[in-house]
C-alpha cells in the first residue's frame, strides 16, 4: 500500500475527510522546507521544490508548475496520483477539480476538505473558500503527521549567528523603525507579526541554519508599537552575547511553540501578512479579550529589496570570490575534459569543493543543477546517484549553482559545450545569449516594472518561435535566501511580483532559457544590480550592473546571429571579469586561460 493510500485510509477516512490538502509548506510560507516539513515529498515521492497534493476518496493528484513538469511526470509514474500542470490551460485549478470531482454527490452531500492549519496561509485558504459556495466545509487540524511519519525528522534549532553591522548596512533599531514608519502610513495597528523567516532574519541582523542552503532560523517576531519586539524561537539557538543584544534593542524572546497562545492573549489590534499561517490567524481572530485584527502586506520585502552601500559592496567581494571558483572549475574542465569529473554529480561535487576553498565561503545556495545533455531540458534537475549519467564528449552541459558567502549570495548559469554540437544547439544557445544580452543592456525609466522589462529576454527567441515557461528574473538575498522578492522580471502578471517598480538598489537575475524535451537544454544567468544612469527632460533612467564575474562561454555562438551592439557588450563584459579577477588568481595556467577565453571578439 502507498504512502498516500495508508495515510487516506488511516486518518482521511476515519476523520471524515472527502478531501485532503497538502502543500509545499512550513509554517512561515518557506520556499525551500526542513526536513520536518516536506510532507508532500514524503508521501508523494516527488522530489521538487514546488507542488500541492489533493488526496480524495475518488483519487489523487498534484499540481506543479512548468519547472517540474518533466521530473513530476518521471516522479509520479506508476503512482496512484495524477500530474497536474499547472500553468497549462487546459488544467483546472484545485477548486475547480474538486468541484468536478464531487459535482455528482447529490444536493444533501457535504464534503469535508481537511488541511493542517500551520501548513495553510490565509491567502491559500480564502482560494478554498470559494468552496464553502459550493456547499463545502473547510476543517483545519493539527499536524497529524508525526503519527504516520515515523522517521520524521525533528524540528530544526542550530545556532544563530549575528550578521555583523559592517554587512548589514543598517542596525536592527534603525530596521523597525523604517518598518513601523510604514506600517503608520498604512493602518493604525499596535503589533505586526512577521512569520516569514528571511524577513526576520534582514530584521534582526541574525542569520541561522534550519533550512539547508538557507541562512534562516525557525522564528515569529512580534513587532510592537512602542519599538520593541517579541522573538518566538527555540531559545537553544540563541548565545548569551545575541541575548543581550537583543535585549538592548528591546527584543524579548519566547518560545517558539508558545506564539498562537500567547497572540491569544495579546490586547490590542495587530496586524498580519497574508502568507501568515491559517493557525496563527484563527489564534488572533478567535481571542477570548477580543480586540482587532487587520491583514496588511509586509514592508519588509520592499525595504530589504534595496540594498545599501555595505550590501551592494559584500555582494561584490562575494561575486568575485565566487568568479575565482568558476573560472578554476572551467579552466579545469577545458584544460582536463570530462574524464577528469565523470558524471553530472562528478562535476557539481568538485564545483562545492572549489567554492568551499573560498574566503567567507558558508554553504551552497542551493542545490547544484548539473545537467548533462536531455537533462538540461528538465529545469530544475538534480543529479541524484540513481538518475546521475556520465558527460560525453558532445553536446551540453548545464550548471546552475550558487554559494552563501558571509557577505554575498550568489547565483549563476552557464551553458558548458562538451564536444560537437548540432546546428540547433548552436543557434538555442545563441538566441538565449541575445535574450541575456539585451536585459543586461537595457536603460529604462526608474520605475518600470518586470512585466515590461520581460521582453527584452524573449524578443529575440520569439522571432524564431521558442520560448521558456519559467520567470526571466528573481531577487537575491544579502546572505540571505537565493529567491527574494518582491521584485521579478516574468511574461506573465502576478501583481504582487510583476507590478513592483524597479528601483536603484534592488539586485535581480537574468536568467532566459530554451529547453528542448528529449534533447538539450541553454541558460545563461547572472545576478544584475539596478543602479542609476542618468536624468533627462523624461525623468530618472536606471541600468544594471553586472554583479557576477565569469566568463560566457562564446564556442558554441553562430556570430553571425549577433549585432555589433551585443558584440560590444560581450566585450566589455569579459573586460570587466579580467580586470576583477585576473589579480585573484596565482595559478598561471588558470591565468592563461581567462585571458585568452575573454579576448576581444570582433
Amino acid at each position: 500500500m502507498s504512502r498516500t493510500e495508508a495515510f487516506w485510509r488511516r486518518h482521511c477516512e476515519q476523520q471524515g475527510y472527502s478531501a485532503y490538502l497538502i502543500p509545499t509548506a512550513d509554517p512561515h510560507g518557506s520556499e525551500y522546507l526542513p526536513e520536518h516539513w516536506k510532507v508532500r515529498e514524503w508521501l508523494s515521492g516527488f522530489t521538487g521544490s514546488a507542488g500541492l497534493l489533493v488526496l480524495t476518496t475518488h483519487g489523487h493528484a498534484l499540481w506543479t508548475d512548468s519547472r517540474y513538469w518533466l521530473q513530476a511526470a518521471a516522479h509520479l509514474e506508476g503512482t496512484d496520483i495524477a500530474l497536474m500542470r499547472d500553468g497549462d490551460p487546459a488544467t483546472p485549478t484545485v477548486t475547480q477539480w474538486l468541484k468536478s470531482l464531487f459535482a455528482g454527490e447529490g444536493r444533501d452531500a457535504k464534503p469535508v476538505l481537511g488541511y493542517v492549519g500551520q501548513m495553510v496561509s490565509i491567502s491559500l485558504h480564502d482560494e478554498l473558500s470559494v468552496l464553502t459556495d459550493a456547499g463545502w466545509r473547510l476543517k483545519g487540524e493539527n499536524d497529524p503527521f508525526d503519527v504516520f511519519w515515523t522517521s520524521r525528522p525533528r524540528l530544526p534549532y542550530a545556532p544563530v549567528v549575528e550578521q555583523p553591522r559592517e554587512l548589514a548596512g543598517k542596525a536592527t533599531e534603525d530596521k523597525m523603525a523604517d518598518i513601523w514608519q510604514t506600517l503608520d502610513e498604512k493602518a493604525d495597528i499596535d503589533h505586526y507579526l512577521l512569520s516569514d523567516l528571511s524577513e526576520i532574519a534582514w530584521t534582526l541582523n541574525l542569520r541561522g541554519n534550519d533550512i539547508q542552503f538557507n541562512p534562516v532560523f525557525m522564528s515569529y517576531l512580534l513587532l510592537h508599537a512602542d519599538r520593541s519586539a517579541t522573538l518566538f524561537l527555540d531559545e537553544r539557538q540563541v548565545s548569551q552575547a545575541i541575548r543581550n543584544r537583543l535585549a538592548e534593542q528591546k527584543v524579548n524572546i519566547r518560545p517558539y511553540e508558545a506564539v498562537e497562545e500567547i497572540l491569544s492573549a495579546t490586547a490590542g489590534r495587530i496586524g498580519m501578512d497574508a502568507e501568515t499561517n491559517i493557525a496563527v490567524w484563527t489564534a488572533v481572530t478567535q481571542r477570548a479579550t477580543g480586540g482587532e485584527h487587520a491583514i496588511l502586506p509586509s514592508p519588509v520585502p520592499m525595504l530589504r529589496a534595496i540594498k545599501n552601500e555595505a550590501e551592494t559592496e559584500g555582494f561584490r567581494r562575494a561575486m568575485e570570490r565566487d568568479g575565482v571558483a568558476m573560472v578554476h572549475m572551467l579552466c579545469r574542465l577545458d584544460r582536463e575534459g570530462i574524464t577528469s569529473f565523470g558524471t553530472e554529480l562528478g562535476f557539481s561535487r568538485a564545483l562545492e569543493q572549489e567554492r568551499s576553498r573560498q574566503d567567507r565561503y558558508c554553504s551552497l545556495s542551493f542545490e547544484t543543477i548539473s545537467g548533462y545533455g536531455p537533462h538540461g531540458a528538465i529545469v530544475h534537475y538534480e543529479p541524484t546517484p540513481d538518475s546521475d549519467v556520465p558527460l560525453e564528449p558532445h553536446g551540453f552541459l548545464l550548471v546552475d549553482s550558487g554559494a552563501q558567502y558571509e557577505d554575498g549570495t550568489t547565483d549563476i548559469t552557464r551553458t558548458i559545450p562538451l564536444g560537437p554540437l548540432t546546428e540547433e544547439e548552436r543557434t538555442v544557445y545563441t538566441l538565449v545569449l541575445k535574450g541575456h544580452i539585451e536585459l543586461a543592456n537595457l536603460r529604462f525609466p526608474e520605475g518600470t516594472c518586470g512585466l515590461a522589462l520581460d521582453l527584452a529576454a524573449r524578443r529575440a527567441m520569439w522571432a524564431e518561435g521558442y520560448d521558456f515557461g519559467h520567470g526571466t528574473g528573481h531577487g537575491v538575498g544579502s546572505r540571505l535566501c537565493v529567491h527574494e522578492g518582491p521584485q521579478q522580471i516574468r511574461k506573465n502578471i502576478r501583481t504582487c511580483t510583476t507590478n513592483v517598480p524597479f528601483l536603484p538598489g534592488m539586485t535581480i537575475t537574468d536568467e532566459p532559457g530554451i529547453y528542448v524535451t528529449g534533447k538539450f537544454g541553454v541558460r545563461i544567468e547572472n545576478v544584475l544590480l539596478v543602479v542609476s544612469d542618468r536624468e533627462t527632460p523624461f525623468g530618472r533612467f536606471c541600468r544594471f550592473e553586472s554583479l557576477t564575474l565569469c566568463p560566457i562561454d562564446l564556442r558554441p555562438v553562430r556570430r553571425e546571429m549577433l549585432t555589433a551592439e551585443e558584440v560590444r557588450y560581450l566585450n566589455v563584459y569579459h573586460a570587466e571579469v579580467r580586470r576583477r579577477l585576473l589579480p585573484l588568481i596565482a595559478e598561471e595556467e588558470v591565468r592563461q586561460w581567462l585571458i585568452q577565453v575573454t579576448e576581444e571578439i570582433q
